[in-house]
């Protein structure tokens, strides 16, 4: 076997590699060794068709590869800091509500999350006051039943910015960096003595 032979077989044995691997860092690095050896292979074989495909191919891994990387950083950095509102706010409606309107109760089916833009609005069973630049509702789109877990009345008027649960479920699946934010944010609401006392589960 000559050394074109070699380098043909370890370039075969590469791209087998790629469909037996199930994770996506590793796979885009076999991918690269596995372009890399097929344009050595269609060099030393005058096999021209297999080099630019290969160089072709080749920048496309590296982009993928270096892409996942940016995502993984992105997620630790939302797993570590507070909620990104302003993912939400092109997605939202506003609306504006009197002082004593029920925004929803206990045991609705929970149809979307609430930023306050301005006034107060209190969570009844935890009798807690939710000011301006925080989100409510979120803690129902995940509940079991997607039910409401508590009843939130405006303790003022009220200005809200809403978003549907149809697009909370879309950003959630499209964007790792919101989803990652989105959960931290809840397990905070679950364990509120770890951020503050305004951080309540409903």
């Amino acid at each position: 076997m000559n050394t074109v032979d070699i380098f043909g077989w370890v370039a075969g044995a590469l791209v087998l590699a790629t469909f037996c691997l199930r994770t996506m860092i590793p796979l885009r690095g076999v991918a690269i060794a596995s372009n890399i050896a097929f344009v050595t292979y269609g060099v030393m074989a005058s096999a021209l068709p297999i080099v630019v495909l290969h160089l072709a191919l080749l920048p496309l891994n590296v982009l993928r590869l270096r892409e996942m990387h940016s995502l993984i950083r992105k997620v630790e950095r939302a797993s570590r800091g507070t909620l990104a509102t302003e993912i939400l706010v092109p997605y939202m409606q506003l609306q504006q509500l009197p002082a004593g309107t029920t925004l929803f109760t206990k045991g609705d089916h929970a149809e979307g999350v609430f930023l306050i833009l301005d006034g107060s609005v209190r969570i009844v069973g935890k009798n807690a006051l939710l000011k301006s630049g925080q989100l409510l509702g979120e803690m129902g789109i995940f509940s079991p039943g997607q039910r409401r877990t508590d009843t939130a009345v405006c303790e003022s008027e009220v200005r809200l910015a809403s978003i549907t649960d149809d697009k909370i479920w879309t950003l959630f699946h499209e964007n790792p960096e919101f989803g990652a934010h989105l959960l931290r944010f809840i397990m905070l609401r679950c364990h509120p003595g770890q951020e503050g006392a305004d951080r309540v589960s409903r």
